[in-house]
């Protein structure tokens, strides 16, 4: 009988330290899971930190790219702009120089004109003072050069006479002339025996040439031709 109960109390004994030992092995398992959970975790978190930090420094190179690249297209704005006006300040020099030039120019050969009229001015002047004083001025048509000796020149008609009676002849190029006491011809316009034909509207005396073309005199003595009337 006590031998009975002594086997029943190692054995509840045996059984009491298993379950114990049971219980240890499941509190250490619990314990090494919670470990390794918590050892997942961290490393799961661990792994997401350095996930973000990587996205951060990815975005921050993305952001100072896209900041470089404005700051590329920004500069190349600038240096066109700044290319721009460069040659816009050459082309304006260019033009304001070339009208300089050009008024410069002007004013040079407006002086060399001036200067020309006066020389032409001076000759005219001087060869007036030359001319003889029979002569008059502005006659028309019939130029008397150098070589033409002072007399009617052979083959010139006699188309009619001055009021003073003297004879009028008619040149080669239709001008009509008188000799005065010197011998000098002297051109005039109208004079008696003339052939008239008409007037102007104007009221100019029209004549007839001996050619036929009808014609009058301007106020310069050059000749003005008109239609037959």
């Amino acid at each position: 009988m006590r031998k009975l109960a002594g086997i029943l109390i190692i054995g509840a004994a045996i059984l009491g330290y298993q379950a114990n030992l049971s219980a240890a092995q499941k509190k250490e398992s619990i314990k090494a899971a919670k470990a390794e959970v918590k050892e997942t975790g961290a490393k799961k978190a661990k792994s997401v930190k350095e996930t973000a930090k990587q996205k951060a420094e990815k975005a921050k190179g993305s952001a100072e790219k896209k900041e470089t690249k404005a700051e590329k297209i920004a500069k190349q704005k600038t240096e066109k702009t700044t290319k721009a006006a460069v040659t816009k300040k050459k082309e304006a020099k260019a033009i304001t120089e070339k009208a300089a030039k050009g008024a410069e120019a002007k004013k040079e050969k407006a002086k060399t004109t001036t200067e020309k009229a006066a020389k032409g001015a001076e000759a005219k002047k001087e060869k007036v003072k030359a001319e003889p004083a029979t002569k008059e001025p502005n006659l028309p048509l019939e130029k008397k050069s150098a070589e033409e000796k002072p007399a009617a020149t052979v083959g010139d008609e006699v188309v009619g006479k001055t009021e003073e009676g003297k004879q009028v002849y008619e040149g080669s190029r239709g001008g009509h002339y008188y000799l005065n006491e010197k011998g000098d011809r002297v051109y005039v316009n109208e004079f008696v025996g003339a052939k008239i034909v008409g007037k102007t509207p104007g009221g100019k005396t029209i004549f007839e040439g001996p050619r036929g073309g009808h014609f009058y005199y301007n106020d310069k003595g050059d000749k003005v031709y008109v239609k037959k009337q």
